[in-house]
Formats: structure tokens, C-alpha cells, sequence
């Protein structure tokens, strides 16, 4: 990912968009993009790390690590050695539970069409689905970084 130009993308926005008022005003806002350079940026990194566990919870078995190269985030996949595999629905429960959740008829539909793909039921596809999400969000797990500002 390039921070950087991504950045600098934004800055030009902004800048321009200060251009067309008052020039003691692009003045201002410039002054003030200067001193929120470095927000700007961990931000931008922020959302590195979101999109790294947002993939990584999709991932069975593999999770996303977010890297510095260079001053920018650079998204890698691994092998998740400590990643539960998610129960088949050939697996032996011990116990059931049996929670309500109502949903928007088109996210009910969406589950249905993505639990017919894979030749599931929906019921065999929400549960293998939550435990796949349960198992790679456990409370603790937390994304390492060093930051150049």
C-alpha cells in the first residue's frame, strides 16, 4: 500500500478545494494540513489494520499480518498455526443452543444463495461461519506496528 501517495492524494483535495476561498483562509488551511500530516497518516494506517482483520476473519486458517516497508503498510498472509479449524457439520455437538436473529429479508436471501453454493444448509453455513469469525477475533489478539511519522 503507498501511504504516501495516497496522502498526498488527499492533501491536493484539500487544497484545492481551500483555493477557492479566501486567500487568508488557504493560508489557514494549509497551516492546518501541516500540522495534521502525521494524523492523517496513522489514520490511513489504522485503516491497514482494519482491512488486515477484516480479511484475516475471513481466512480459515491464514491471518493477514500488516508490515512497515519502507514507511508503508504492505499486507501479508501467513499460515495461522494457532487458527481452530471451524467443525464440519459432520462433527459431534455436546450441547445446542438456539438464538433468534431477525435479519432483512435480502441479507436472509444473500445467506441462503451463500450457503447453496457451497451445497450447505443455512443453518450448517451461519454456525461454520460464526466459528470461523469466533475463532480468529478472539479477545487478546492485537496487531503489532512501529509507525514513521
Amino acid at each position: 500500500m503507498q501511504l504516501t501517495q495516497a496522502a498526498t492524494r488527499l492533501e491536493s483535495a484539500v487544497e484545492a478545494q481551500l483555493r477557492l476561498g479566501a486567500p487568508a483562509l488557504a493560508s489557514l488551511g494549509n497551516d492546518l494540513l501541516e500540522v495534521l500530516r502525521p494524523a492523517v497518516r496513522q489514520t490511513l494506517m489504522e485503516v491497514a489494520e482494519m482491512a488486515a482483520l477484516e480479511v484475516s476473519g475471513q481466512l480459515s486458517g491464514q491471518r493477514v499480518d500488516v508490515r512497515l516497508i519502507d514507511g508503508d503498510p504492505e499486507l501479508r498472509v501467513t499460515t495461522d498455526d494457532s487458527a481452530t479449524p471451524p467443525r464440519s457439520s459432520h462433527d459431534v455437538v455436546d450441547t445446542e443452543a438456539r438464538i433468534t436473529v431477525r435479519l432483512p429479508g435480502y441479507l436472509k436471501d444473500l445467506i441462503a444463495d451463500a450457503a447453496d453454493d457451497l451445497g450447505d444448509s443455512v443453518n450448517t453455513y451461519v454456525v461454520e461461519t460464526l466459528q470461523t469469525k469466533t475463532h480468529q477475533k478472539q479477545p487478546g489478539n492485537r496487531v503489532r506496528r512501529t509507525i514513521d511519522l
